[in-house]
């Protein structure tokens, strides 16, 4: 994580920093288009593609809740302090490439929204879809094409250590518990949407 978040890293290549740059926007804005393209490509009814909306924006907000709860049960540092300060091999001049978040870093918020939205669209429409394309507002010269939900998941644990600003171990954590909450949503919804 040190030499390929670092902001002048010389091993993370042009196609990472591409990948950490897209996926740095909001975890929001990102999985929209994703959404969009389940619900445009549902043959399902009206009701079940309102059913699809919903319970992906629960899943979205009771992620986010579950996340903050967990970062500030665990308290993990950010890879920025832990470089800077660490007591091996401290490095107080280290940068990320991306401005790290002023909260802990376990789990991340990013990839366990990516982990409950995998989760959901996976559920509901399967693994994989026609390839489409998605934009970042955080890369707005690129674009790219993704055919499966999982695909999206496994960029942005990538993009968040290219960023610097988190662990590998936060990210597969954030995965983990998104995936957790979108089963919670999915048995739970039942009495919710009859």
């Amino acid at each position: 994580m040190r030499a390929y978040g670092a902001v002048d890293s010389t091993r993370r290549t042009a196609h990472q920093t591409e990948t950490a740059n897209f996926w740095y926007g909001s975890s929001l804005t990102l999985y929209t288009e994703p959404l969009r393209v389940a619900l445009s490509r549902s043959a399902g009814s009206v009701a079940e593609r309102a059913k699809l909306v919903a319970l992906f924006h629960i899943a979205s907000v009771d992620t986010q809740i579950a996340t903050s709860d967990s970062k500030y049960a665990y308290l993990r540092w950010r890879p920025v302090t832990a470089i800077r300060t660490g007591a091996v091999d401290p490095d107080p001049e280290w940068t990320p490439l991306h401005n790290t978040p002023a909260h802990p870093d376990y789990p991340s918020g990013h990839t366990t929204y990516a982990g409950a939205a995998e989760g959901i669209l996976t559920a509901l429409t399967g693994p994989r879809t026609a390839p489409f394309e998605l934009t970042s507002p955080t890369a707005p010269e690129v674009t790219r094409t993704y055919a499966d939900w999982h695909r999206l998941t496994a960029e942005n644990v990538d993009a968040r250590i290219l960023s610097g600003i988190h662990t590998r171990s936060a990210d597969e954590a954030g995965v983990t518990l998104g995936k957790k909450v979108a089963a919670y949503v999915l048995r739970a919804s039942g009495p919710l949407l009859r």
